[in-house]
């Protein structure tokens, strides 16, 4: 139990890469996987939720600092250079893309942020970030138990 703990830990502070951590705990390697499913579950809810608080917050701060109150929060945030770039590949792939690249691309943390910062809605960034998450993990999953093989660990 306490090596399952553990490896829900390594999921969440680690993301993806926490399948080999779950394995070299001498977990089977279903056990491991749903371990660090779990723990990455929490890391995008986490991560989702804080990110929309705070992008809420900064938005309701950037009105009221400019004296635009009258304009809807979020209604100008994306305006910059980057703002404009990154909308483009969002739109470009789509929450699914997104979704299922991000991971691999920016970690589960930074996935989720960026989603979040993006104005991604929350559900579905959630949902494809979870369909990411679950595939990389199978992926380092098999990766790390063939390699565990091949080594003669664990």
């Amino acid at each position: 139990m306490v090596r399952f703990a553990w490896a829900v830990l390594a999921g969440f502070v680690l993301g993806t890469p926490a399948v080999p951590f779950g394995l070299s705990l001498s977990l089977p390697a279903p056990v491991a996987l749903l371990a660090v499913l779990t723990g990455s579950a929490c890391c995008l809810l986490f991560a989702v939720f804080a990110m929309e608080r705070a992008r809420a917050r900064w938005q309701l701060w950037r009105a009221g600092r400019r004296g635009d109150a009258d304009v809807a929060p979020g209604k100008d945030r994306l305006s910059g250079k980057a703002g404009v770039r990154a909308r483009r590949v969002v739109d470009r792939y789509g929450a699914i893309g997104f979704g299922v690249i991000g991971p691999a691309l920016f970690g589960t943390w930074g996935s989720a942020l960026l989603g979040a910062a993006l104005g991604v809605p929350r559900w579905r960034l959630l949902s494809w970030l979870m369909v990411g998450v679950t595939l990389w993990c199978t992926v380092m999953l098999v990766a790390s138990d063939a390699a565990f093989d091949a080594f003669g660990f664990g």
